[in-house]
C-alpha cells in the first residue's frame, strides 16, 4: 500500500494511522518485500477468522503483521514486542492523548 493516501483510508482511531505510518516507514527503510507484509495480514486475519471472537479490527491484524515481518527481517524479537505491550498496556487510557506529538519516536535498538 506505499503511496496511498491516508485520508481515504478511513482511520476510526489516532493509534491506527500510526500502525498504517510504521508499516510504510519499516517498508521503506527495511526495503522488506511488500508481498512479505501483505501475505503476514492474510495469515493474521484467516487466523482471526478461524478461531478468534473478539471483535473485528483491520489495524489490529495491520500491527500483527507488522510484528512478523520486523521478528522475520531480525529487527524485533517477540520477547521485546511482548514487554512492550505488557508495558503500554498498563499505561491509564488516554494518557497524554490530550497532548500533541508530532516528533518521530525514537527507537533503541539495544533494548531489542
Amino acid at each position: 500500500m506505499p503511496g496511498a493516501d491516508p485520508a481515504q483510508l478511513g482511520f476510526e482511531h489516532p493509534w491506527e494511522i500510526r500502525a498504517f505510518a510504521m508499516a510504510v516507514t519499516a517498508h521503506n527503510h527495511l526495503g522488506f518485500d511488500w508481498s512479505r507484509f501483505q501475505a503476514a495480514l492474510i495469515a493474521s486475519i484467516q487466523q482471526w477468522e478461524s478461531v478468534d471472537d473478539t471483535p473485528w479490527s483491520y489495524y489490529q491484524h495491520w500491527v500483527a503483521a507488522l510484528e512478523a515481518v520486523l521478528t522475520d527481517h531480525g529487527v524485533l524479537s517477540g520477547e521485546a514486542v511482548d514487554r512492550q505491550t505488557r508495558d503500554v498496556l498498563a499505561l491509564p487510557p488516554n494518557r497524554n492523548h490530550h497532548q500533541a506529538h508530532t516528533e518521530p519516536i525514537a527507537i533503541d535498538r539495544a533494548r531489542a
